[in-house]
């Protein structure tokens, strides 16, 4: 995936039931929005002839009510050739630059697979999201007939998360979606009439351009986009093995680890839109306060804005820092480049920004010089906040890799959210993680994550744990 393009793009917006049959995405759309007026989808098929799926391996992980996959599928995306281009359209991909250019709007056609997997038909109740470090290689290109268009097809290889629902039994699931043909004019297409203010195929609240890709969604009422402005994509979902009875490395935390005997927790909390009484974010922070607190924390400093509790057991102790921060802003940055090489944990509860607010490169930006995360010391990262695995999963690893540790999980653990996660559960989601390593138990990965996911209650995010496959098999 082009990464400085989905950089740029996010930094640029604010921030079980099987999937419907493919032919009923083909031909019997009236069915899959559920209203009255009749209306047919003439979707043209993706390429469906699948690479043989090979053994994704030994990467494992865990998550109450969700499950990790590996995709792949063939497709296309019309590209509408530029004038200045004048060689055959079957050796488009042969111009470095018009190649660039494709591979950039591939990119933004995939992105669509977002919307797709939360508001499409068959998804709504089992919603899955796609990795951040996808594979896309490019196949061929042909002339579309009649039209001053390029054809031009690719292979996509992923490890997604989807909820459980989805899934029945431990074999493949196969699930159909769709996705716009050509992503530059697919929002356009969502205006009933020339004059029309209001995108009838997309968020009513989010309903800029930029936007259009989390949201869209063909299949509302009044929506004018239809079959042949789409491609249709079937695929099977390969399930990935879970973790059992893995361990967060109790004995680095609780011991020497670069903050003498004290368990170091920087948990970073961002405004929902202001400091102000009644902020969504800001309530998270003091519901958080109250939280750890109840549960046994004893406060060593209470500002408006930045708060420490501590707890001892035994002869260890744990300290967590809260700030509360503005995180579009250069103190967050600050705040989080200074937690992640320091503390043994890193908590984030707050807004992702679409990738933006923690993306490494936004980081850098902002302090000046690029992340670096210590390569040999243990650490948890946790991001509760929208999509996170998508945006900071592998980021974060790649950050700790080294030549003994090539995939960066050995010295890192980290918990992702699958979709959005709820400020209303965010506070109960922060304090049952933090009072389950931070207060002197040793429970399981999997108990952890169970409680998390009892934290969030109807509210799931769909999280989970990554990179525990190499870790103890009991407490230690």
């Amino acid at each position: 995936m082009n990464k400085t393009l989905f950089a740029a793009i996010i930094l640029s917006l604010s921030c079980g039931a099987k999937a419907a049959g493919f032919s009923d995405l083909a031909v019997n759309a009236n069915s899959l929005k559920a209203i009255s007026a009749a209306r047919t989808l003439n979707i043209t098929p993706g390429l469906l002839d699948l690479p043989v799926i090979t053994d994704p391996g030994s990467s494992k992980w865990y998550g109450a009510d969700s499950r990790q996959a590996r995709m792949q599928f063939t497709a296309y995306m019309y590209y509408k050739v530029p004038a200045k281009y004048t060689g055959p359209v079957s050796q488009i991909l042969s111009d470095s630059a018009q190649k660039q250019k494709i591979s950039e709007l591939i990119d933004l056609q995939l992105q669509h697979m977002y919307g797709a997997f939360t508001t499409h038909p068959g998804f709504v109740d089992a919603p899955g999201i796609p990795s951040g470090d996808y594979k896309v290689t490019l196949i061929g290109a042909e002339k579309v007939p009649n039209e001053n268009y390029a054809k031009v097809s690719y292979s996509y290889d992923d490890i997604v998360v989807f909820s459980t629902k989805l899934f029945r039994g431990s074999g493949a699931t196969r699930i159909n979606f769709v996705l716009p043909k050509d992503p530059v004019t697919i929002y356009k297409k969502g205006f009933p009439t020339p004059g029309s203010r209001v995108n009838r195929c997309t968020d009513e609240h989010y309903n800029s351009e930029g936007d259009f890709w989390y949201f869209w969604n063909p299949y509302q009422e009044g929506c004018p986009i239809d079959g042949g402005d789409l491609v249709g994509v079937q695929t099977d979902l390969t399930p990935m093995n879970v973790t059992r009875n893995t361990y967060p490395e109790y004995s680095k935390l609780y011991g020497e680890n670069g903050n003498g005997e004290v368990l170091q927790v920087s948990y970073l909390v961002g405004v929902d839109e202001n400091f102000q009484s009644g902020d969504l974010g800001k309530k998270t922070f003091t519901d958080a306060f109250a939280g750890l607190k109840a549960a046994g924390f004893q406060v060593t400093v209470d500002q408006p804005r930045r708060k420490m509790l501590s707890f001892r057991f035994g002869t260890k102790r744990a300290s967590i820092e809260m700030i509360l921060s503005d995180p579009n802003s250069t103190e967050f940055a600050q705040e989080a480049v200074r937690g992640m090489k320091t503390a043994d944990i890193f908590l984030y509860d707050g807004h992702s920004g679409l990738g933006g607010y923690l993306s490494p490169d936004r980081l850098a930006e902002d302090t000046g010089r690029p992340l670096e995360l210590p390569k040999n010391k243990y650490q948890i990262f946790v991001f509760q906040g929208c999509s996170t695995y998508a945006y900071y999963n592998s980021a974060y690893f790649n950050l700790k890799r080294s030549g003994t540790d090539p995939k960066g999980t050995k010295n890192l653990d980290i918990i992702t959210t699958g979709i959005g996660a709820a400020f209303d559960v965010g506070a109960k989601v922060d304090v049952a993680f933090l009072t389950s390593v931070a207060a002197g138990q040793r429970p399981s990965w999997q108990t952890i994550i169970d409680r998390v996911h009892a934290a969030e209650g109807e509210n799931t995010a769909l999280s989970h744990v990554n990179g525990d496959e190499d870790n103890p098999k009991a407490p230690n």
